[in-house]
């Protein structure tokens, strides 16, 4: 029977390698999430300058086991793969959100930009104007306080305070946790809804999928 070609010593060695940036990753997030961790030392140093340097180290090592395992795919490709898929997953994800970054995307949007819904004193002071985004509209209509709950809390928010005119709500990002504001002003004819992102990094246009989410679930309460 032929033997088996033994595994290299260096191949375990680069898998690990590029299953690196993906572990500091998810270091980093549950570090910040549950840990206490500052989001410019948990996401700002460790997955946005470290994690994302050693995502393309990672995949050069994902690509030289695939060298290595070419030689005995029964063997060595298990290793492979793996280096593969979480190299290259965790490259893809940085490019991905490097390309959202870089288009420019409103933080602070309104469906009322003469008389902005006011923000919650948790949001702190905004320096700018808000802006508008596609998708996102004023309700033609006095919707009811339940109602804009209901919006809110299927958009993913956390209601903080309701009243018969206005419903104020927090969401948290599923990954950091980046805090985006809401408020819902309702008056008679007209519903408006105002969400802003807290801090000033990049969202990626995600206040806007937001606020539009909220438009959405408003109008099919209608």
């Amino acid at each position: 029977m032929p033997t088996r070609k033994p595994v290299p010593a260096i191949l375990p060695w680069l898998t690990a390698l590029a299953a690196a940036p993906f572990v500091l990753v998810v270091a980093a997030v549950t570090a910040t999430r549950f840990g206490g961790l500052d989001l410019a030392i948990g996401y700002d140093l460790l997955t946005w300058t470290v994690a994302r340097l050693l995502a393309w180290v990672g995949l050069a090592a994902a690509l030289t086991a695939a060298v290595l395992a070419l030689r005995d795919l029964k063997g060595r490709g298990p290793y492979a793969l793996a280096a593969l898929v979480l190299a290259g997953g965790t490259v893809a994800g940085f490019v991905l959100r490097q390309g959202q970054d870089a288009t420019s995307h409103p933080r602070d949007v309104s469906t009322n930009l003469d008389e902005p819904p006011g923000l919650p004193r948790a949001a702190g002071v905004r320096s700018g104007a808000p802006q508008t985004c596609d998708g996102v509209d004023a309700v033609p209509t006095q919707v009811l306080a339940q109602q804009a709950t209901s919006a809110l809390v299927d958009a993913g928010f956390v209601v903080t305070r309701a009243t018969t005119f206005q419903v104020e709500a927090v969401h948290a990002g599923a990954w950091f946790g980046f805090a985006t504001d809401a408020v819902v002003r309702i008056r008679p004819g007209r519903t408006d809804i105002r969400v802003a992102a807290r801090g000033s990094r990049p969202d990626g246009g995600a206040t806007c999928r937001l606020a539009a989410k909220i438009t959405r679930n408003l109008e099919a309460a209608r």
